[in-house]
């Protein structure tokens, strides 16, 4: 079926695919969400009536949330765990960016947990307390119990979705900590990071230039320009190097002409501009 313009509109303004069961977290269009990709009410209520509609028309089809998110509410979070876990649908994280906060929960409550291979993990506390300025000892001792309550509900999460016991995220959150996609599945919050493609196949004019011969006055020339562009006495010894391309059949190029122009594969000489 053709991409149609009703169909882009959708996912750009709607931030869901029906045809193939996507929910892009985090609206685009700032009438929409100005928070972007944060956890707000709006955010999570758009998520989860998306997820709905895709549970009532098919139950037993998996359901893809694709997600960069810096997090945001701690509450929003939960009743967007709570939702995904009621949720008859296999429902699969896709996740790539900044994962941090909030969007770690979510990650690790989802059935299937992939990531991009430059996935940055951030895992800290809910942070809720942060914005509390209590007047009156005695709220500040109510908001201190329901922070330690949401908190405990917080760690015991991470505990159910990965092979680390709670004792241990009681830890890990006490301070910022950045970890990696790999890291992330080595702990269980994850399980498999998206390989990227052997891309040779789609390179080919790209390999070319990579492989065409360089004159070495020409390139002296150039690093000795970019040197002084940036005030650089002394630049350390350099050697080319060709980066090694690997190939997939599945991937073919479609060699219609887009334009009459043709463009050299021969790297053009370095510019006094």
């Amino acid at each position: 079926m053709a991409i149609t313009n009703d169909s882009v509109a959708q996912i750009l303004e709607s931030d869901v695919d029906f045809k193939h069961r996507r929910i892009y977290f985090g609206a685009l269009i700032e009438s929409f969400d100005e928070s972007g990709s944060e956890f707000t009410w709006r955010s999570v209520e758009r998520a989860i009536r998306h997820m709905h509609i895709m549970e009532f028309e098919a139950p037993a089809k998996p359901i893809e949330l694709h997600m960069s998110s810096p997090g945001g509410d701690p509450y929003e979070l939960l009743r967007l765990y709570d939702a995904i876990q009621s949720c008859s649908c296999q429902v699969k994280f896709i996740g790539g960016g900044m994962i941090a906060s909030a969007a770690t929960w979510i990650m690790a409550g989802c059935d299937e947990r992939f990531l991009y291979p430059n996935t940055r993990i951030l895992i800290h506390d809910s942070g809720w307390g942060e914005s509390i300025t209590p007047e009156k000892l005695t709220d500040a001792t109510v908001h201190l119990d329901n922070e330690k309550f949401l908190q405990a509900k917080l760690n015991q999460i991470y505990a159910d979705n990965s092979i680390m016991p709670v004792d241990f995220w009681d830890e890990m959150v006490k301070r910022d900590l950045w970890i990696s996609a790999e890291e992330a599945i080595t702990l269980g919050l994850a399980d498999k990071i998206i390989a990227p493609r052997k891309r040779g196949s789609l390179r080919k004019t790209r390999i070319a230039s990579m492989k065409a011969e360089r004159d070495k006055k020409d390139m002296s020339k150039l690093i000795r320009m970019l040197k002084d562009r940036i005030y650089m006495d002394k630049l350390s010894k350099l050697e080319l190097h060709i980066p090694e391309e690997k190939f997939d059949k599945a991937l073919v190029v479609d060699n219609s002409p887009i334009e009459d122009a043709v463009v050299s594969a021969v790297p053009a000489k370095p510019s006094e501009v």
